[in-house]
Formats: C-alpha cells, structure tokens, sequence
C-alpha cells in the first residue's frame, strides 16, 4: 500500500499497471485490496488505482460531516496529486454513489464512468436494511452481524456454492475489524445520497450494471440511476446479488472491457 500526504492529510493507495488511468472506489466498509483482481485484470493496459476512505488503515477519521460530495472531493484531491488528468472510474455501491458525485463536481477528471450495484437514491427498504446491518455491528455480535452482511451482500447461487469461503472470511474480517466509526460517517453518505435531480448533468459515457437477484439495492434502482444520465448502458447479471462484480468477474470484467473499447 502507498501513502501520501494531500492537504494535510495522509491518503492510503493501491496502484498497479501503467496506461490510462483507470479509478476503482469502494463501497460501504470497503478495502483498496478488494479490488486486487480487477485491478491486475486490468493493469495489463491501464493504471489501475484506488484510494483509501478516511478511517481506513490507522487514517484519520473525518472530523467534519464527510458524505458522498465530501468523499468525492477528497478522492479528486489525490487524483490531481497523482497527476491524474482524465479516468475511467468505476464505483460499487456506496463508491458508486462517490463516483456520481466525483463526475459531477470533478467533471474534467472523468472520461467514462462505469456503476456496479449503484443507486441514484436509496429507497426506504434499503436505507432500513443497511441501517439495521450496521446498528447490528454496533450493539449486537459482530460475527453473526458480518454473516448478515455477506448473506444480503451476495446473490443465492453464489452463497450456496461458497459458504465455507464465506465463513472464512467473516473470521477473517472479526479478527481485524475496520473501526466502527468508519461504518457510522460511511452509512450516513448512503443514507443522504441523492443525485436524482443532477444525474442528467453527467455527460462522460456511463455503463451501469447490477445484480438482478441484489436484495439490498433492488434493480429497479439501477433502472432508475441508468434512466437519469444521458446514453448510460444497464447491464443486468443474472442471478447476481450485490456483489455481483465479485461473483461473475469474468462476465463483469467482459462487459468493462466492451465499455472501454466502445468508448475509447
């Protein structure tokens, strides 16, 4: 992992590969190193990076409201420090609702913007689940509250076939958990989040793509994020849950490559 300091601040950071820029940003909880495989797959041709969010690896937390433009706004920070000048971003779930933001103030530092299990705006349903989750964290066991996590997080067919690999990593994760603290600013982001009104302000290429079996963001929200920004491409996984991108990598690594080369 890299380290730098922007404004202040210490900024935590993966980078593999040389080429275009190419920008991964992390969910709800989320680690740069979860996207190790995405990253290798496309280091062969671009510059594959992702940055930290604050409270992540001894990082300070944020002192201030720090909600999705927040976020955004420190992600385009040390992308101007790494000498970014244009990127392909790619955002999953809560990191989709960043990239959103990071397209809409930052416009000039993305080129095409690619959704996985991504939202315009939470509906009630998801905001009480995501909610219930993390409150589950705080005042109930963390195992069982983890499990819960991965058990909406992932699609039927792929839980069923990978539980041991599951449970493995809900060991894992319990015996070096992500502070709290970090869940408390990250779950107010989702909860605040809503671009709906600004999403046609959007205007780099945008591919949009989802679990069609996702419990926790419904496809319909996907529908509607893909409807709001001008020309943006849905594509539906089948029988993927929320970490769709994580479950099918070949069929989603196929779609990203087509976005890329079609826009390019």
């Amino acid at each position: 992992m890299n380290s730098m300091t922007v404004d202040g601040e210490t900024i935590l950071y993966k980078e593999v590969g040389e080429g275009p820029p190419f920008v991964f940003i992390s969910g709800l909880g989320g680690l740069a190193e979860e996207w190790q495989a995405d990253m290798l797959h496309f280091a062969s041709s671009m510059r594959c990076l992702s940055l930290e969010h604050p409270g992540i690896g001894g990082t300070p937390l944020p002192t201030e409201p720090c909600g999705a433009m927040e976020m955004a706004d420190r992600i385009a920070a040390g992308l101007r420090a790494l000498d970014v000048e244009s990127a392909t971003v790619l955002g999953m779930s809560l990191g989709g609702a960043v990239a959103q933001e990071l397209a809409l103030r930052h416009p000039d530092l993305v080129g095409r913007l690619v959704l996985t299990s991504a939202f315009a705006r939470l509906d009630t349903r998801s905001k009480r689940a995501i909610s219930t989750l993390v409150k589950l964290m705080e005042c109930g066991d963390l195992r069982t509250a983890i499990r819960m996590f991965y058990w909406v997080g992932f699609g039927a067919t792929f839980y069923d076939k990978n539980l041991p690999a599951l449970d493995a990593a809900v060991d894992e994760y319990v015996a070096d958990p992500i502070d709290y603290a970090v869940f408390e600013y990250q779950l107010d982001a989702c909860l605040t989040h809503d671009a709906m009104d600004r999403l046609g302000r959007i205007a780099c290429p945008t591919l949009v793509t989802h679990g069609a079996a996702d419990l926790l963001v419904r496809p319909y929200l996907a529908q509607e994020l893909a409807d709001g920004i001008p020309d943006a491409r849905l594509v539906l996984l089948e029988d993927g849950g929320h970490s769709c991108n994580w479950e099918q990598p070949e069929r989603f690594h196929s779609e990203v490559d087509a976005f890329i080369a079609a826009t390019s």
